[in-house]
Parts: C-alpha cells; structure tokens; sequence
C-alpha cells in the first residue's frame, strides 16, 4: 500500500486508510480536470500517475503521484496544498469532496495505454465494463500494446485482447520473492478443498 496525504478540511490525517472501501464507485477523472491539475504535479517535481473521483455524501478526489527518489508524507503534504489551492480557484466538481494525494503503491493503478506499454512482462489484475466468456475480472500478464489494443496473457484462458477504453479499472500485482500469491488467494483454495 502506498502513502497517503488526505486534508479533509485542509488538516494531515496520518494513519491507515482503507483503500478497497472506497473503490466501488470511483471512476477516473476526465481529461480535462487531468489536464488542470498534472501540470500542477509536474510542476513540483514529481510524476503525475493518474486520479480518480467519486462524488455524491462523501465525495473524494484521489491523485496519485510518484518520483525516482521514492515518496514520503511530506511530498503527498506538499502536492496536496498545491493542489487544493488549484481546485478552490476552478472549482471543477460540485458538491463537497475530500482531496486525497498517495503514491501509487506496488500494485500501482493503471490509467492509460502507455502505463500497460510501460510494464510488459508484469501481472496485472483487471476488470472489464462488459463480460468476455462470461467474465468481467481477468489476472495475468501482460503481453503487449498495440495502439489501444492490449494482450493479457490469462492464467488457464490464453490471451485476453482488450481495448483500452473496455478496461473498467486495472493495477498491477505484487508479487512475494517466492512466487506466492497474497495470503487471501491461499484461503480460497483452502476453502475450495473443503
């Protein structure tokens, strides 16, 4: 998991954060509020990965940033404020919303067709917005990029060919030094001996 910066009111909340909770409805930003605030990003040094907002009671704003050095809290702290300053003078979503600023973390979230060009030969989890064979949810690794089309090559399915646009949310997936999956995928098959 990555590090996280989220000013609520303009105030640091440090300490854990849920990310799985709140991934249900969020749907990545447009091009246009990307094009607003990754200069912003750049402009301090660090690269800007993608973002994602979900509206509605509790809306929230998450940016993802990254640098070659590394992040810490204090980067997240200070591209936080640039960008808080940015939205409250465009104002580009309505409603309230919480700003959140995180480095991208091991399984780093994928945003455009370049970041599947960019890790070619690595496991990446995705979903799909329509069932192919009927499934949405697809792991593998990832084959290539051409154009928009992309090739995962699917565990005990083969190739999977996508186009870009018909991936609903995808990021990479970590794995241990000895080749095992996290602890939770051991459970299921646990379970499915049963």
């Amino acid at each position: 998991m990555g590090l996280f910066y989220f000013p609520g009111s303009r105030s640091c909340e440090k300490g854990g954060h849920n990310h799985q909770r709140v991934q249900a409805d969020v749907q990545r930003i447009p091009a246009a509020i990307e094009d607003m605030l990754k200069p912003v990003v750049e402009d301090l040094g660090f690269e800007w990965v993608g973002g994602e907002f979900r509206g509605g009671p509790s809306g929230l704003l998450r940016v993802y940033i990254d640098h070659p050095d590394g992040m810490t809290l204090e980067h997240c702290a200070d591209v936080s404020r640039a960008l808080a300053g940015e939205l409250d003078v465009e104002d580009p979503f309505p409603g309230a919303y919480r700003l959140e600023v995180s480095s991208p973390g091991v399984e780093r979230p994928m945003f455009r067709t370049e970041d599947f060009a960019r890790f070619v030969g690595h496991r990446v989890r995705l979903r799909l917005y329509k069932p192919v064979a009927q499934q949405k949810k697809f792991e593998g690794v990832i084959q290539g990029v051409d154009g928009e089309d992309i090739t995962v090559l699917v565990d005990e399915v083969g190739d999977l060919v996508f186009r870009f646009e018909e991936a609903e949310k995808a990021h990479l997936v970590y794995e241990f030094a000895d080749n095992t999956k996290r602890g939770r995928n051991k459970r299921k098959k646990r379970t499915a001996r049963k």
